[in-house]
């Protein structure tokens, strides 16, 4: 396996989980608005959740970027994205 397919498999593997964060976010959000006995603590859950949503969000916009540069990196900037996700 080269050098670039270890890193743009390590960054697809950290996008798929940052993915099911943000399907997991959202099903305990609805489970908690389920059990939420007020509008203000539905309010309160819509915004964490928005909040948590957004930043999970801007982590797989990050990854993906990363993923793009990858393909465009050469040998020794390849080198260094493998260190920095800490890639065996």
């Amino acid at each position: 396996m080269s050098l670039l397919d270890s890193v743009s498999d390590a960054i697809k593997t950290k996008i798929d989980e940052l993915d099911k964060q943000v399907e997991a976010e959202q099903a305990d959000a609805k489970r908690q608005m389920a059990e939420a006995k007020s509008e203000q603590a539905k309010a309160d859950i819509q915004s964490e959740v928005k909040s948590n949503v957004e930043s999970l969000q801007k982590k797989i916009d990050d990854a993906k970027k990363q993923l793009s540069d990858a393909k465009e990196a050469s040998e020794e900037q390849l080198d260094a994205i493998k260190k920095k996700l800490k890639i065996a």
